[in-house]
């Protein structure tokens, strides 16, 4: 058993993806993109990416408990990404691109997270935040071209190696959401493995 728990594996966010990537490794996933134009990626290639993208990130120092902030779109680049980060155990920090940039760098301040991963279009919001805040070491783009920088997509073809997934408590975090201001100062929720595992069921 597991920490006491019902039941013999710990309920980490993973094991969807895993799932998915086994049971129903050709399904596909569909992004919308303007001018009528679509991406599609299997269960399983968006799982070997996925892990790519923890390969990267653990190659940065990111390690289990810290925070990885996200600026970006609802795509298949932020599928990856949000699998990513969470499945080696780090937390990861939604930021709401529509928020002002002090209330930004202000949730940046408190989760301290050192990466910032944006979409491409935000690059310029992103680079601002980073100058804010003080606490970015490093930013990445993704559904960016080659020529930015910082661009996350050479570095997935470029990564070798292996990230373990889910090796820690159900019990642990896994998001941070901040709310949006409108009763004062935003105020951060962090989300476990668990609780958000259960509310997906």
């Amino acid at each position: 058993m597991n920490d006491g728990a019902m039941q013999a594996y710990a309920l980490t966010l993973d094991k969807f993806l895993t799932h998915a990537a086994k049971w129903h490794a050709q399904a596909e996933v569909v992004t919308g993109r303007e001018g009528c134009h679509s991406d599609r990626v299997s269960y399983a290639e968006l799982e070997r990416r996925a892990r790519k993208v923890s390969v990267v990130l653990d190659g940065l120092g990111v390690r289990q408990g810290d925070r990885v902030a996200t600026l970006a779109w609802n795509t298949q680049a932020h599928v990856e990404v949000w699998y990513a980060i969470m499945g080696m155990g780090a937390i990861c920090h939604t930021l709401n691109p529509r928020l002002t940039v002090a209330h930004l760098a202000a949730m940046l301040m408190q989760s301290q997270a050192r990466v910032l991963i944006a979409s491409t279009d935000l690059e310029p919001l992103a680079r601002e935040l980073a100058e804010v805040s003080k606490c970015i070491d490093k930013l990445l783009f993704i559904d960016a071209p080659a020529s930015v920088e910082g661009a996350l997509e050479p570095m997935i073809a470029h990564a070798h190696g292996d990230v373990s997934w889910g090796e820690f408590a159900e019990t642990a975090p896994c998001g941070l959401c901040f709310t949006s201001g409108t009763t004062g100062a935003p105020k951060g929720v962090t989300y476990t493995h668990r609780s958000s595992f259960l509310h997906t069921l």
